[in-house]
C-alpha cells in the first residue's frame, strides 16, 4: 500500500521536476527475476528507475548503504518502498539473504556496480562480487544508464539495455581476474546505453 502511494507521489515529483526520456523499458522482464544494474550519479536514481518502469509496476528492490537506516522513520519508509541496507566494502550474511530471496522470488533486484554515487561522465572500476547474485539465482542483468542533469526541469535519459544472460558461468565458480573482467565489461555496456 505504501510502495504504490510513493509510486504516484514520485511519479508526480518526476512530472514536475524533470523532464524524462525513457528508451528500452521493454527490456525489463515482465515476470521473473532479474538484477537491474544501473550507473549511479545521484542519491534519487533508485527512485527514478523504480518509477519509470511502467508495465506492470513492479517494484525494484534496492540495496542502500546501512547508515541511512539508523532513523527509525527513515527505516521503517525505505523497507516499505523496498529498499534494504548493506554495509558498504564488507556483505553480511542478512544482506546475502535478503538479496538471494528476491531474486529467488522472481522479483527484481537493484544493485549499482560502481559501488557508489560517481559523477557524470566519470568511469570506475566495478566494486567486488556484484556479478554473484545473477550468477548464483541464473538472473539475466538488465542493464541501465542514466545520464543527464538533475536540475529543476533538467533532461534526463534512461535507457534499458538488452538483458544480459552469463549462461556460460552458471554453476562455475570464477576467479578474481574473470570476476572483474566481467564486471567491467557489463559496467562499460552501461556506460556505452
Amino acid at each position: 500500500m505504501i510502495y504504490r502511494i510513493a509510486h504516484v507521489l514520485f511519479n508526480i515529483v518526476n512530472f514536475f521536476w524533470l523532464n524524462i526520456t525513457v528508451e528500452g523499458e521493454e527490456n525489463v522482464p515482465d515476470t521473473g527475476r532479474a538484477v537491474i544494474c544501473a550507473n549511479h550519479m545521484y542519491w534519487y536514481d533508485p527512485l527514478l528507475i523504480d518509477t519509470v518502469i511502467k508495465r506492470p509496476i513492479r517494484p525494484v528492490n534496492f540495496m542502500a548503504k546501512a547508515e541511512i537506516f539508523k532513523n527509525k522513520f527513515v527505516n521503517w519508509i525505505l523497507k516499505e518502498v523496498h529498499v534494504f541496507p548493506v554495509e558498504r566494502h564488507k556483505v553480511s550474511m542478512t544482506t546475502l539473504r535478503t538479496a538471494m530471496g528476491i531474486l529467488n522470488n522472481d522479483e527484481l533486484l537493484g544493485i549499482f556496480p560502481e559501488g557508489t554515487r560517481v559523477k557524470p561522465g566519470q568511469k570506475v572500476k566495478p566494486a567486488d562480487g556484484f556479478l554473484f547474485f545473477a550468477l548464483k539465482t541464473k538472473s539475466p542483468i538488465v542493464p541501465v544508464h542514466i545520464d543527464g542533469s538533475y536540475k529543476f526541469r533538467g533532461k534526463i535519459r534512461v535507457t534499458f539495455g538488452k538483458p544480459i544472460e552469463l549462461k556460460e558461468y552458471y554453476g562455475k565458480r570464477l576467479t578474481a581476474q574473470q570476476n572483474e573482467k566481467i564486471g567491467q565489461e557489463i559496467l562499460d555496456q552501461i556506460y556505452q546505453l
